[in-house]
């Protein structure tokens, strides 16, 4: 019997943005949702390349058996995680449609990529996507993420690609936020000790799904130079706290919350304004792009790396 896919429906208001003001506030009373993808989702899948009989791969990665045990322990650790993943969102509470549709792309990526498998993590960057877009453009633009924009490294077996983008981040501490990386070498506090939830999850177990947009429409059009550029723009505003620092817990506290709840997401951004209470993730985004890195020298690192060995070859 074939598996059904059509009982999802996106989220997002994405295309009422061109929408007059009347039409706007009428779906804000009267939502109507649907199962095809937004026009951002849309935009975001012509940079994935999607197959032309997408849909029927799909299907039958959803109908066809796996018994192998990366595959066992794969759909075992998704069980798991389902409920972790934005809890606070009715739409992925349990039992919901919004649930199934994530179990059902979670799956049939552990049996597209049989050798990885699921990892803890894409189950936040899947759910993201489906806020947007139809399951099966869901599950191409997760595909595109990890083949065309090497999302997929950082999952590996000793995670390259992990180690690739902290030791990008360390240098660009190094380049720009000087005092903050004295105080981070003084307490040996590396990249991996704060970043590592924010890569494995693009933010999302830091940003809530209905602002996951911004992110996701930044990491399409500019790939990891976006994350290097946030990940400094939420140090830089976050450096006095850092620097009146005393110890490696007083410097790890702010940057090492696990954002689970509408709380916790509001009180992060509370720290990184000084309990003001003024700034949103737009603005953080906007301030990212104020962020000066060299562009050139990051593709040539990208470029030089080594995810056999962990290492960038350099000469």
């Amino acid at each position: 019997m074939p598996v059904s896919i059509n009982t999802h429906e996106i989220q997002c208001d994405c295309n009422l943005e061109d929408k007059s003001f009347f039409t706007r506030s009428y779906r804000q009373f009267v939502p109507s949702r649907v199962s095809t993808s937004c026009n951002r989702a849309t935009t975001w899948l012509l940079k994935c390349n999607p197959p032309r009989n997408a849909e029927e791969i799909y299907q039958e990665l959803l109908e066809s058996p796996l018994e192998t045990q990366q595959y066992k322990d794969s759909t075992k650790q998704i069980e798991l995680d389902l409920a972790r993943t934005y809890p606070d969102e009715q739409y992925f509470s349990e039992n919901s449609k919004g649930q199934a549709a994530l179990r059902r792309v979670l799956y049939a990526f552990s049996k597209y990529d049989h050798y990885l498998g699921y990892v803890q993590g894409m189950n936040f960057i899947v759910a993201a996507l489906l806020w947007h877009s139809s399951e099966v453009d869901a599950f191409w633009l997760f595909i595109g993420l990890m083949e065309e924009y090497e999302l997929r490294d950082i999952f590996l077996p000793r995670l390259p690609g992990l180690s690739k983008h902290c030791q990008i981040i360390q240098l660009l501490i190094l380049d720009l936020l000087p005092n903050v990386h004295r105080q981070f070498a003084e307490h040996r506090i590396s990249s991996e000790m704060y970043a590592t939830d924010w890569l494995f999850t693009m933010f999302g177990s830091v940003v809530p799904v209905r602002e996951m947009v911004n992110i996701l429409d930044q990491f399409f059009r500019k790939g990891w130079s976006f994350i290097y550029r946030f990940v400094i723009a939420i140090l830089k505003c976050l450096e006095e706290t850092i620097l009146q620092a005393r110890d490696s817990i007083e410097i790890l506290g702010p940057l090492k919350i696990t954002h689970q709840s509408q709380r916790e997401w509001k009180h992060f951004l509370e720290l990184l304004d000084g309990g003001k209470g003024k700034i949103g993730w737009e603005e953080l985004i906007e301030r990212s792009r104020t962020v000066d890195i060299d562009e050139n020298y990051i593709k040539l690192l990208h470029r030089n790396f080594n995810v056999e060995t962990g290492q960038f070859n350099l000469r």
